[in-house]
């Protein structure tokens, strides 16, 4: 009786769950500020890091700063210690936001550009100086540069998002309220559209399409759906106009757009993430996919659970292959909850996260250590808690990526601000630091 017991309160501790212990973490910067947006565990078990730095040889940073923001482009082996680095940009401010291995072992990155000839930069902005155009960087294995691609109209464009597809090419999507000039083949439909933009292996534009309503419509993700076709998330502020089909529910609404592989709009959702080598959990196939935003409305509309705290609360969306809500799913504590990245993980569930400021309440079991901290949720199929993490130190957090690893186990990157403090292990080295932490496998 006594070991049936036992086995009983096992099974009962897996039931409610708790989180995977911290494997190792890693505190990375220079003594001024670094913003991290991008992370992928690599062919090797290795991990890619992506994002911004206007810090100048310093800390970890082993190159000078060339503009006002560069691209901070970091490879880490599978303890999270630094392999190699490379500091790309020109004269202005160059943002990254989107990085991928290919199928090479070399990575694509993408994000914005403002600087003219300078630098790494071998082409001018197309723009009015000081706006924004696509900047494409493709780099070998070590990060070296091996083509680039300015790409915009005549005012601002701003790309979020890359991925490699099965011809070698790109697809590349973002923001644009450009006219027809420079790259540019379709006029602005309202204030701001998303920009959808094929490449080929070596950088050239093969197709575009230009996408939105009245107002503005703000991309935010896409990934390649099984058909070879694509899937766009972001939200619009329009009604019924351009590629729109349905009324704005409030004053910003979810927006998700199936397109075929020429970028024409129709076609059921079937998700495949292809990341370079085709392997690890997130090859999963889905049938339809999950959206992760934030949102501060009560039950209207196609929401159907009320605000937590009258604060931003994580708002979870299921939908099958042709778009309708399977489930939904409010997270929250009684403060600010701001949800940004989500993936399925092995077991057909999801990891999500993003940053809290939020105590014990509704959702949340674990106080928070400072103004923000890293919240990171694990959902079953259907939505249900399996477990939550709050990680942080004193001051500010934000998570902005977190995806399942090869092992089983889960890779978590954003900013800190934070010194030995929480669960924070290293002091901060500059104003915000790239954060990194490794969970063991559940």
């Amino acid at each position: 009786m006594k070991n049936i017991l036992i086995i009983f309160l096992l099974c009962m501790s897996r039931v409610y769950g708790q989180a995977p212990a911290i494997e190792w973490q890693n505190t990375i910067g220079g003594y001024d500020y670094e913003y991290f947006w991008a992370l992928q565990q690599t062919s090797e078990g290795g991990y890619i890091l992506g994002g911004q730095s206007v810090s100048d040889i310093s800390g970890d940073k082993s190159e000078a700063c060339l503009g006002s923001n560069d691209f901070w482009i970091v490879k880490l082996d599978t303890a999270g210690i630094i392999q190699w680095q490379n500091t790309i940009g020109g004269d202005h401010s160059d943002i990254l936001y989107s990085l991928q291995q290919t199928i090479d072992e070399g990575y694509i990155s993408c994000g914005y550009s403002e600087s003219e000839i300078s630098g790494d930069k071998t082409e001018s902005t197309i723009g009015i100086l000081g706006l924004q155009d696509y900047w494409v960087v493709k780099l070998d294995s070590i990060g070296n540069i091996e083509w680039q691609n300015t790409i915009g109209g005549d005012t601002y464009d701003n790309a979020r998002v890359v991925r490699q597809t099965g011809d070698g090419g790109y697809i590349v999507g973002g923001n644009s309220s450009s006219p027809i000039s420079g790259d540019k083949s379709d006029s602005c439909i309202g204030g701001s559209d998303w920009w959808i933009l094929k490449l080929n292996d070596i950088g050239e534009i093969q197709w575009q399409k230009t996408i939105g309503g009245d107002l503005d419509d703000v991309f935010c993700t896409m990934e390649h759906t099984v058909d070879g076709g694509y899937i766009v998330g972001g939200y619009s502020q329009s009604n019924i106009s351009g590629n729109k089909t349905e009324n704005s529910v409030g004053s910003s609404d979810m927006w998700v757009v199936k397109m075929d592989s020429l970028g024409n709009i129709g076609g059921k959702i079937q998700l495949v993430e292809v990341i370079g080598m085709n392997y690890g959990p997130q090859n999963k196939l889905l049938m339809g996919d999950t959206y992760l935003g934030t949102v501060i409305l009560d039950i209207s509309g196609d929401k159907t659970e009320s605000c937590i705290g009258g604060f931003p609360d994580y708002w979870v969306v299921k939908i099958d292959s042709v778009g309708n809500i399977e489930w939904q799913n409010t997270r929250g504590g009684l403060y600010y909850d701001y949800g940004f990245s989500i993936h399925q993980t092995v077991d057909g569930g999801y990891i999500f996260g993003g940053q809290s400021a939020s105590s014990i309440s509704g959702d949340k079991t674990e106080d928070s250590y400072g103004n923000f901290d890293y919240w990171v949720l694990k959902l079953s199929s259907i939505g249900g808690i399996d477990w939550q993490a709050t990680l942080g130190g004193t001051l500010v957090e934000a998570l902005t990526e977190v995806r399942p690893t090869f092992d089983g186990g889960y890779i978590l990157g954003g900013l800190s601000q934070s010194g030995i403090t929480g669960i924070k292990t290293e002091p901060c080295i500059g104003q915000y630091d790239y954060w990194i932490i490794k969970l063991f496998p559940d």
